[in-house]
């Protein structure tokens, strides 16, 4: 069951390192894994939810979601929409939905037909497939962004305003368009490869102070040996399941 915003929990978590702007009565999906400090802002969400630290979204529908560190992502994104099966005889959930597709009255021709009948399936078939979405750590989705099912989004990368996703986008690639492709890369080869082994996300940004975050080029010796010999944050995990 999922758990319901409340302003005793939407204070218990802010406290606790989680900004909560979630209307009262929403619901989090039980599954749902926080690393603070980072923002629920207007999100929908359901089946599960994992947020790293230093992450938000503002808004739109979020479908087990796998969240990691410095994430940033703009209003009415589409995470994880669930797919309906395609070779099957109709694409409708009315064929596999229980126990009843529309919550309605009876005052409609076929009303007692209608809530009396509960979908059969083959036994073993299975009429929709949860793959969740992966977005890694530093990523940045622009407005109106839709990220298919089971799409693993790189380190690094940026999503443009309104693209859609549907493959595996390379960490620091830049993709927009429908459907997305690369346009180009953040930074040159050598550079992506290093930073992606140095792992920066790893610390927290007071960690990072003395850094030029302005010009990774001529900072990313600092960014290694950081790396290399400090410890990363440890910002343990909430579960907002547990603090009822």
């Amino acid at each position: 069951m999922d758990v319901q915003i409340t302003p005793a929990l939407a204070e218990a978590l802010r406290r606790r390192g989680v900004e909560c702007f979630l209307p009262v009565n929403a619901r989090l999906p039980r599954d749902t894994v926080l690393e603070p400090p980072c923002s629920l802002k207007w999100m929908a969400l359901h089946h599960s939810l994992y947020l790293g630290a230093f992450s938000y979204a503002v808004s739109g529908y979020f479908f087990g979601a796998r969240l990691g560190r410095y994430v940033s992502i703009g209003e009415a994104v589409q995470v994880g929409r669930g797919a309906h099966r395609t070779a099957w005889l109709s694409t409708s959930p009315a064929f596999y939905h229980v126990p009843e597709l529309f919550a309605v009255g009876d005052e409609f021709p076929g009303a007692e037909a209608y809530h009396a009948f509960r979908p059969r399936l083959p036994q073993g078939a299975r009429p929709t497939m949860f793959k969740p979405v992966t977005i890694g750590n530093d990523v940045w989705v622009g407005h109106g962004a839709f990220i298919r099912p089971g799409v693993t989004v790189g380190d690094g990368a940026i999503i443009g305003a309104h693209a859609v996703v549907t493959h595996d986008v390379p960490p620091y690639a830049v993709v927009t368009g429908n459907p997305a492709v690369v346009r180009r890369y953040r930074f040159a080869p050598e550079l992506v490869a290093r930073l992606l082994a140095a792992q920066w996300w790893r610390f927290a940004p007071w960690q990072l102070a003395g850094i030029d975050v302005t010009d990774p080029a001529a900072s990313i010796e600092a960014i290694e040996r950081l790396g290399r010999e400090g410890e990363g944050y440890l910002p343990g995990k909430l579960l907002p399941a547990t603090m009822l």
